[in-house]
């Protein structure tokens, strides 16, 4: 009992909400980039040639975090449907390692940027851009076999 005097209950693993948050960051990314690319065909903006390093000026950081993250979050999440899901048993590492491609994406790419002179963003957009796919993946997974958690008519 906590010190309200109610028992404090854990529902479930909301590690996937991080998992979720790499195709939805993906398809706000790519919004934002129709937008300023539209923005950019107007010639009162002088940008149309910058239009990816301006989106990142906003998305960059929480990418970077994103792709930082996956792994851990894939992992967490795995291990909680390994211990709870009969019908599913991810094996945790496995799924982690996975993830991991694109925080390797992520440094290989940085390590070359840094070496041909590109400009930063590249690895963060080729990390981010490399883990969209297995997040699809493990959460249409996830999805079809444990359920989404916080909803009950599922």
């Amino acid at each position: 009992m906590s010190s309200s005097g109610y028992r404090r209950v854990r529902k479930g693993s909301h590690h996937w909400y991080w998992v979720a948050a790499i195709p939805a960051a993906f398809v706000l990314w790519v919004a934002a980039l129709a937008w300023l690319a539209l923005a950019a065909q107007f010639n009162a903006f002088s940008f149309a040639d910058r239009v990816v390093e301006l989106s990142m000026v906003a998305l960059g950081i929480p990418f970077a975090f994103l792709t930082v993250y996956f792994p851990i979050a894939v992992y967490r999440d795995a291990n909680y449907v390994n211990r709870t899901s009969g019908k599913w048993a991810p094996e945790p590492m496995r799924q982690a390692l996975l993830a991991l491609i694109g925080a390797v994406v992520f440094a290989v790419v940085g390590v070359v940027t840094v070496v041909l002179s590109f400009s930063p963003v590249v690895p963060i957009i080729a990390g981010f851009v490399a883990s969209v796919p297995f997040a699809v993946h493990y959460l249409r997974k996830r999805r079809k076999y444990v359920g989404v958690p916080g909803l009950p008519w599922r």
